[in-house]
């Protein structure tokens, strides 16, 4: 009995059970709000690097066949592509968005204090235009697609491309203890961030959950599994999992958080909503266009 009382005193003041920002159901809510943002956030990115990629194909006079996620080539129009085609047409997209990433990320820092949603949906965006060319790097070792086929253009030899990707995976793990930072700096409730224990939650339930979560959801946009460079390239932010065993990012400086409402979704049918649009880009993706 005295154990059960020592260990109600810890608990923040607003606790009650089954509710509350850290019961099982407001942390079921915030990881699928989290899931829905990072799949649509890397469907818009595959969107943007394959829309690139289709663009400098047009323009050399290439012929495709073109959807919203994926290109195919004829195969008359594999053959003697020069290398600076090579280069322009695979590398081009990855530098270009990871250069507006970073744009991105400082415009985010300096931004005056702004709804945590909104504040999230920069931080995944910002997050994955900023890795594009890092892990399209990773994931470029092992699949010649996408920016993995400047990368074998680039350095032809397995053992270099393997010592450059080991040397930016050892960046970004470097790196990582920004990116939870960052991802604190969206909580929407100051209990998240009172304890180490509590951070981590947060960080299970803003990140890594829905990383997961999202991995499922995205492969059925690469169906029949053609894209395996996208896949690695998914697979590469499982960097960001030391976050889970790291003691080192505890913020002691609380961010300023804006005052809400603190609901997740807005009404209860926002998650169906979601899930119909997701059904509805997928569709959109099974449309053709012949380039």
């Amino acid at each position: 009995m005295r154990h059960r009382t020592r260990s109600l005193k810890h608990r923040p003041r607003n606790f009650k059970p089954g509710k509350g920002p850290l019961s099982s159901r407001g942390l079921l809510e915030l990881s699928l709000f989290s899931t829905f943002i990072f799949v649509f956030t890397a469907l818009l990115l595959q969107f943007l690097l394959n829309l690139l990629t289709a663009l400098f194909l047009k323009a050399f006079s290439i012929t495709f066949l073109y959807s919203l996620f994926a290109i195919n080539y004829l195969s008359e129009s594999t053959t003697n592509w020069p290398d600076y085609q090579v280069f322009l047409i695979f590398a081009t997209g990855p530098i270009l968005i990871t250069a507006l990433g970073f744009l991105l990320l400082f415009v985010l820092r300096r931004l005056t204090p702004v709804g945590w949603k909104t504040k999230l949906v920069l931080t995944w965006m910002s997050f994955l235009m900023v890795n594009a060319l890092p892990c399209g790097m990773i994931a470029g070792v092992f699949f010649y697609e996408g920016f993995g086929v400047a990368f074998h253009w680039l350095a032809g030899n397995d053992m270099v491309r393997g010592l450059i990707a080991l040397l930016v995976l050892m960046g970004l793990i470097v790196f990582s203890r920004f990116w939870q930072r960052m991802f604190l700096k969206t909580a929407y409730t100051s209990v998240f961030l009172d304890s180490l224990e509590h951070q981590k939650t947060f960080i299970k339930n803003i990140f890594f959950k829905p990383w997961m979560f999202g991995l499922v959801i995205l492969l059925l946009y690469n169906w029949p599994f053609s894209n395996f460079f996208w896949r690695a390239y998914l697979l590469s932010f499982g960097y960001m999992a030391l976050a889970l065993f790291d003691n080192n990012t505890r913020m002691h400086r609380k961010p300023h958080i804006r005052k809400s409402d603190k609901k997740i979704f807005t009404t209860r049918y926002q998650p169906l909503w979601f899930v119909l649009l997701l059904a509805l880009i997928w569709v959109a993706d099974y449309i053709i266009i012949n380039f």
